[in-house]
């Protein structure tokens, strides 16, 4: 009888959530999108467009990474799309805290 262990080589989901995370916080624009979150609490699109100088397509487009991993929540307020840190997330609040030691 063959035993199957799994290998110490595998990585866990959570492991593959901060990875990518991390990769996401590696882009120079997306680092300063999560920080004006951070500052911010809840921003809306437009907003976050004029303030850092970029289209209000190209922070959508961000936005849907960090969406994709969990990082963030999105809400609609009439015409305008608002995104804020996801609250209770351990891993945000990690990424929060790291950053916050900067």
């Amino acid at each position: 009888m063959k035993l199957t262990r799994k290998p110490k080589s595998d990585i866990s989901t959570s492991e593959e959530r901060l990875m990518y995370s991390m990769q996401l916080l590696g882009d120079k624009t997306r680092y300063k999108l999560f920080k004006l979150l951070m500052l911010n609490n809840k921003m809306c699109v437009s907003d976050i467009a004029a303030e850092l100088d970029i289209s209000v397509s190209a922070v959508s487009q961000h936005f849907s990474k960090f969406e994709m991993v969990g990082l963030v929540d999105r809400q609609r307020m009439g015409q305008k799309i608002c995104y804020a840190l996801k609250p209770g997330d351990q891993l945000t609040e990690k990424l929060v805290t790291i950053i916050n030691k900067i």
